[in-house]
């Protein structure tokens, strides 16, 4: 899976509907959100594609500054926009970096709806805590850094979030307990490729808006929440390349307008849910690399929708059901048990 990409697509995405307007400037810029980001350029000591060259303190943050919009009828900040991959004047892809750190001045941007600081690639330290006091705030993309330590508890109060995306730094401990007990606005979750450890909250079945789930590539261990059946509207659930361990819940199968389910290389045990046929819209199933055993049940292989299915390196026995798509024995193998198309013939 191409992580990045899907980020870079949904920040897209986010921006043109939050930001996808011009925003007509009256009001100068709030004194204390002036001083905020003044600080937090402080934080910042190296910046060689100039992105805050345009913080000049004589001039008006709203309507100079690049990368801030304000509200027109009372010059606070309410977003803040700062991306070390983009498209320049002449529409030519640029990769650029910054060094520093997340300046605690953050906090006080107290009307910010939509901070993204992306793929900065070398701002490094931790998140501050003082974030939890944008109470405002719609979508936090810090994603693509080298960011560390671990998620401030704080962060439970933004309970306005609709995308969280802090995947590909170097975050580590485990997922706050309680950080998605007020999130119901969220439809956009992205940890990934990160080093957190612990297991995944049962309280992440309180994200009744959620789409897209990207825990993929960490340490988390534990079994997977029977809640996660909660989340109907879900469409993509990535959680491979964990700890994970336990049975896969049955209540998994009341999903059923996720597309893609991938549980690759976990610990996994136990049977196939019967109920993963259920999900009826599903295109992947990817569980290859885990303990599963017993049979492939009968309607898992005869989803209509379904384009990719790979439960190799498993524990599975029996006859592969008959099914209408030509699978390759690729996402079979290493079940010494299984048998029958597009394996070997069973022998009885």
């Amino acid at each position: 899976m191409n992580y990045p990409s899907k980020s870079i697509l949904i920040l897209l995405i986010f921006h043109s509907i939050f930001l996808g307007f011009e925003i007509r400037q009256s009001r100068a810029c709030h004194p204390t959100d002036r001083e905020a980001l003044l600080e937090i350029k402080k934080k910042i000591t190296s910046d060689p594609s100039e992105l805050l060259g345009s913080w000049i303190p004589s001039k008006d943050c709203c309507t100079t500054w690049k990368g801030i919009k304000c509200d027109s009828s009372t010059g606070r900040v309410i977003a803040l926009t700062c991306l070390g991959s983009f498209y320049d004047e002449a529409n030519v892809l640029t990769n650029t970096t910054v060094s520093g750190t997340l300046s605690p001045f953050l906090g006080n941007l107290s009307s910010l709806q939509s901070l993204t600081l992306s793929d900065l690639k070398n701002l490094t330290g931790p998140i501050p805590s003082e974030l939890g006091k944008l109470t405002d705030l719609r979508q936090m993309f810090l994603d693509r850094n080298s960011l560390e330590g671990s998620i401030p508890s704080t962060i439970e109060s933004t309970s306005l979030l609709e995308a969280l995306v802090l995947s590909h730094n170097h975050l580590v401990g485990p997922i706050p307990l309680n950080l998605f007990n007020k999130k119901t606005s969220l439809t956009y979750l992205d940890f990934s490729n990160n080093e957190f450890s612990g297991s995944v909250p049962e309280s992440i079945g309180n994200l009744s808006n959620l789409k897209y789930l990207f825990l993929t590539n960490n340490h988390l261990s534990g079994s997977i929440p029977p809640s996660i059946g909660n989340i109907e509207p879900l469409t993509s659930i990535e959680l491979s390349n964990n700890n994970l361990s336990g049975p896969i819940p049955d209540s998994i199968g009341n999903l059923r307008l996720a597309q893609t389910l991938n549980l690759e290389n976990n610990d996994l045990n136990g049977n196939i849910p019967t109920s993963i046929g259920n999900m009826i819209s599903l295109n992947n199933i990817y569980l290859a690399g885990n303990s599963l055993t017993g049979n492939i049940p009968e309607g898992i292989l005869n989803i209509k929708s379904l384009v990719e299915f790979n439960i190799s390196w498993n524990q599975l026995s029996g006859k592969i059901p008959q099914h209408k798509f030509d699978f390759p024995a690729s996402g079979f193998v290493g079940n010494p048990g299984l048998c029958g198309a597009p394996l070997a013939p069973c022998k009885n």
